[in-house]
């Protein structure tokens, strides 16, 4: 019988918990290395909605990208609903394992799954962290693109229904481009310093935005949910190690959406 220490095995050697940023909570978050596993979920997030999915499939194992835990429970109080989402999921036996920044800064990891879903050319590390392991990407369009069109161009790739542009100069070209997944705007200052033409990142703040403008640099905000390419690649590459290794277990992709934002037009 395959245990959850089997499946994590495999994926720290592809993902290791000891490259991720200081700070993040990644790994085991809620259950045993020991458990057995006959169903695992992959989803970017652990929410209510996807514990209550995993319950339905006879999901033991969630494997997901953002932790379950970013701080600390003063208690298990039950009226909090964060917390009464941890007494489901461990009244109903399932360990949660999350793979975060160390998928942003793994070869062929998060990073590199976007730059392939940008279609982006001549592909590099952009932006080291302290280890000085890159966390995000950098590389060139096939052709460049005005400002306005290049945001056209990252909606319909990242496929998502809106971005948001920030830029002094809608017709801007844009040849070369990097990238930080998720929430990265605080990294702006490293496009600037490379004389890049255009950053990519999502939940860029107000002020933060004026300060890219000042700065001649250009923008373009997807949001955060385009990190959900995580469960589907996860997935993928579960199926695949499930009969490499010898598994026998089910490997289902979350099709919960957990994108808290509604685009209305």
């Amino acid at each position: 019988m395959t245990k959850v220490e089997d499946i994590i095995a495999v994926l720290q050697q592809h993902f290791p918990e000891e490259i991720a940023s200081k700070d993040d909570p990644v790994g085991l978050q809620i259950g045993s290395m020991k458990q057995k596993v006959t169903k695992v979920l992959t989803t970017l997030d652990v929410r209510p909605q996807v514990v209550d999915e995993a319950i339905q499939k006879g999901a033991n194992l969630i494997i997901s990208h953002h932790p379950l835990m970013f701080r600390p429970a003063q208690n298990l109080d039950f009226a909090n609903p964060q917390y009464a989402m941890y007494g489901k999921i461990i009244a109903h036996g399932i360990t949660v394992y999350s793979i975060h920044t160390n998928s942003d800064k793994a070869v062929d990891g998060s990073s590199d799954w976007q730059a392939e879903e940008l279609g982006l050319k001549d592909v590099e590390p952009f932006c080291p962290d302290e280890d000085g392991i890159a966390i995000g990407r950098k590389g060139r369009l096939a052709q460049p693109l005005s400002a306005r069109e290049f945001a056209y161009y990252v909606k319909d790739k990242m496929h998502v229904k809106m971005v948001r542009l920030i830029t002094a100069d809608n017709e801007q070209l844009i040849s070369s481009v990097c990238f930080i997944c998720g929430d990265g705007g605080k990294y702006w200052h490293q496009a600037v310093e490379e004389k890049i033409d255009a950053f990519i990142t999502g939940d860029v703040y107000y002020h933060t935005g004026h300060d890219m403008i000042s700065a001649g640099l250009t923008v373009v905000d997807p949001g955060h949910y385009t990190e959900k390419i995580f469960k589907q690649k996860i997935f993928q590459k579960l199926l695949k190690w499930n009969k490499e290794n010898s598994w026998d277990v089910d490997v289902t992709e979350s099709q919960v959406s957990t994108n808290p934002f509604q685009d209305l037009f």
